[in-house]
């Protein structure tokens, strides 16, 4: 046993230098699984932490946005119809009667609601509502092309949803009169 003292003390580096290597082998082996699960955590909060300093980059000027959007807001809160005041409403499209020398026969509100804007709808609204209106007008061609082109460029938030033209079938009716019957979405508060 002194022959084999004798040699470790011969070469104490050597001794030590083994000693440290098998402790750091019965680390590793006890520790093997930890060290893959501390990699893939490492790899999880390097990606969280690249995503929180994009969205601090993102977020530069963003109370100056939220203010922008709130002006657009209120901007569209001004354009929108009101759903019970309808005499308000139906005056707004007999007053195109006047401009462009155009007979509007009828304008009613309906009380459906157009199918792609309700709930579940491809564009549903879930901070305005839509309001149908069935109008009738009579008058040529280019007129009636003038009404609708009218109806698009209002302040109003509106849409023509569907039109049908045919001639006017009218005794005294002239032989270019048409009469259309337009269906025109609009944006109007919730309800």
């Amino acid at each position: 046993m002194n022959l084999i003292i004798d040699k470790l003390k011969e070469y104490p580096v050597a001794v030590i230098s083994a000693l440290v290597f098998i402790g750091c082998a019965v680390v590793v082996f006890m520790r093997g699984d930890l060290v893959a699960e501390l990699s893939l955590r490492e790899t999880e909060l390097i990606a969280q932490i690249r995503t929180v300093n994009d969205n601090v980059i993102d977020s530069r000027n963003l109370e100056q946005d939220v203010e922008s959007l709130q002006g657009y807001v209120a901007a569209i809160d001004e354009r929108l119809f009101n759903r019970n005041e309808r005499s308000i409403n139906t005056n707004f499209f007999y007053s195109f009667e006047d401009k462009l020398d155009i007979i509007i026969a009828d304008v009613s509100q309906l009380t459906i609601e157009e199918p792609a804007l309700i709930k579940g709808g491809p564009n549903e609204l879930s901070l305005y509502s839509g309001i149908v209106y069935e109008i009738r007008v009579g008058g040529t061609f280019q007129e009636i092309l003038g009404f609708m082109y009218e109806i698009q460029q209002v302040d109003a938030l509106m849409r023509i949803a569907n039109f049908e033209v045919q001639a006017a079938t009218a005794q005294r009716a002239a032989p270019e009169a048409l009469l259309a019957k337009l269906h025109v979405v609009v944006l109007a508060e919730k309800d």
